[in-house]
């Protein structure tokens, strides 16, 4: 009996341990001040960064976060500069309303920066997995290519060929050691129709994207099916 309550007190208190999301925020190398909410990963060594649509929020990851606590994986889900509780850049507001190409450009030092903090952490590049939605596809994508800090994989929801001045097609043509999974819906034609040449144009590299079929939506909006987040999250499992 007293082993009994011995062992369920062992997985109360294991369980009240339990890592809790907590609110962060960190700044980019050009001086944006960014919030993310962040979850220690328990069973697994990954984190996945993951990146909003043009005009949403961190707060679009919530189906998904609760899959990724639920199968052991960390996550650092941001709002991109000029957007929800990242406006002030250098000390001023931001409103991506009013962002030219070049400073959507500039956005995917906001995933370099998150990665950065990450790092400081102890997470390790090597245990990081950039997962953007939408435009967030197309500057994970660029931040993955172009920053120093390089991800274990990439996940692109719906990325187009060019988002708001943002490309794609040119950072899948550029050098890369990562995996990448792809995923669109036949019902968002864009998304889709970029999707299909982005995976081709893959073909010749070491490690060739990979594709789960989003079924219906666009972004984070096909993660609403059951078998498409599962089959992105059976992807990640095998990283």
């Amino acid at each position: 009996m007293l082993k009994l309550l011995l062992t369920a007190a062992l997985l109360a208190a294991g369980g009240a341990a339990q890592a809790q999301q907590e609110t962060v925020t960190f700044k980019t190398s050009d001086g944006c001040r960014l919030e993310a909410f962040y979850l220690a990963p328990s069973s697994s060594p990954f984190v996945f960064i993951n990146t909003h649509g043009l005009g949403s929020s961190k707060n679009e990851w919530g189906l998904f976060q609760e899959e990724l606590k639920k199968s052991g994986f960390g996550y650092l889900s941001l709002d991109l500069r000029g957007h929800n509780a990242s406006q002030s850049c250098g000390g001023k507001k931001t409103d991506y309303k009013k962002f030219s190409k070049e400073e959507w450009n500039k956005a995917s030092l906001d995933i370099e920066a998150a990665a950065g903090w990450l790092n400081k952490k102890g997470t390790s590049p090597a245990s990081m997995v950039f997962c953007g939605a939408s435009i967030g596809a197309n500057l994970s994508l660029k931040a993955a290519v172009e920053g120093q800090l390089k991800p274990a994989a990439l996940i692109l929801l719906s990325p187009g060929l060019e988002y708001a001045g943002v490309g794609a097609e040119e950072y899948f043509s550029s050098p890369w050691n990562f995996k990448i999974l792809v995923s669109a819906a036949g019902n968002d034609p864009y998304a889709w129709q970029s999707s299909m040449k982005l995976v081709k144009s893959s073909g010749g590299k070491a490690r060739p994207a990979d594709f789960v079929n989003g079924g219906s939506g666009h972004g984070v909006n096909m993660l609403k099916n059951p078998r498409v987040t599962s089959g992105i999250l059976r992807w990640a499992s095998k990283l």
